[in-house]
């Protein structure tokens, strides 16, 4: 009986999904931003809901621990000049964090774009989604399988026990660089010199010699875009600035804008793109 004992608590304690929370990696989450028709509630709200869904999995850093070393880093990196990567990165060095995790919620006239990003020392992950007319109520549900579909039933432990985990999505390691993209014997192409007058310039993160990650596109006219990419396209989160000062914010895909809203040089929405159909206001 006594061997039988030791057997089913040892197969308990490597099959059970449950992790105690000095196990559990430490995480930053950091405090949900927005843009557009979203109120200070509704953020709130469901800043606390993904602080419950992430506590299942990771040990929260305290929010004024966080706050403290984000204004060290605005103070080292100078506020101006520090980038959502360049401090994102540093404030983790810092605390000696690996995970972090930042929700964007976009809001236009009830309906709302949930983006969920995991970053860590080494790679990014991202989970978005899209909603029509949903209250708040409904949105908690959605940050919760956003949660589910990011992290998975499980984390890898610093202990090397894998917990039942779930495949979220490819991981990709990056380096940072620049690119320019311009046409070649018919065919276009991304190529590590180029003429910054004529060519498409690229600044950012770069995987297998096309822009992937966070970055900076720059055309030769002036138009610039300053998001996600994937492939060597503008793909994902990101913002479309014209010369003359109007702009498109929000999701594109392979160039064109998909869920957008577009803004006229004085930030009056004159328009916006939703499924890849534009509406005017």
């Amino acid at each position: 009986m006594k061997h039988i004992l030791i057997i089913f608590v040892s197969t308990l304690l490597l099959t059970s999904p449950l992790i105690s929370q000095s196990e559990r990696p430490e995480t930053i989450i950091i405090p949900v931003s927005s843009m557009g028709d979203v109120s200070d509630t509704r953020k709130k709200i469901i800043q606390n809901t993904l602080t419950q869904e992430l506590s299942k999995h990771f040990q929260i850093l305290p929010q004024d621990r966080f706050e403290q070393v984000q204004e060290q880093v605005f103070i080292e990196l100078e506020y101006d000049e520090c980038t959502e990567d360049q401090c994102i990165m540093r404030i983790q060095e810092i605390l000696q964090i690996e995970n972090l995790f930042h929700l964007e919620v976009i809001g236009e006239e009830g309906d709302t774009q949930l983006n969920l990003k995991w970053v860590n020392l080494d790679e990014k992950r991202n989970r978005e989604d899209y909603c029509e007319g949903c209250k708040t109520k409904e949105l908690r549900k959605r940050v919760v399988e956003l949660v589910e579909k990011l992290v998975g039933k499980g984390v890898v432990e610093k202990s090397v026990v894998i917990v039942e985990k779930k495949p979220a999505e490819v991981v990709e390691k990056r380096q940072k660089g620049g690119l320019f993209q311009r046409m070649v014997n018919g065919r276009w192409g991304w190529y590590e010199d180029g003429d910054e007058d004529r060519d498409y310039k690229y600044v950012g993160e770069i995987e297998n010699g096309k822009p992937n990650g966070q970055g900076t596109l720059t055309y030769p006219d002036g138009t610039k875009y300053v998001g996600e990419f994937k492939n060597g396209v503008n793909q994902g989160q990101g913002t479309l600035t014209f010369p003359d000062g109007s702009k498109k914010v929000g999701e594109f895909r392979e160039y064109k804008s998909w869920n957008t809203i577009y803004y006229d040089n004085d930030g009056k929405i004159i328009g916006r793109y939703v499924k890849g159909e534009y509406m005017e206001e």
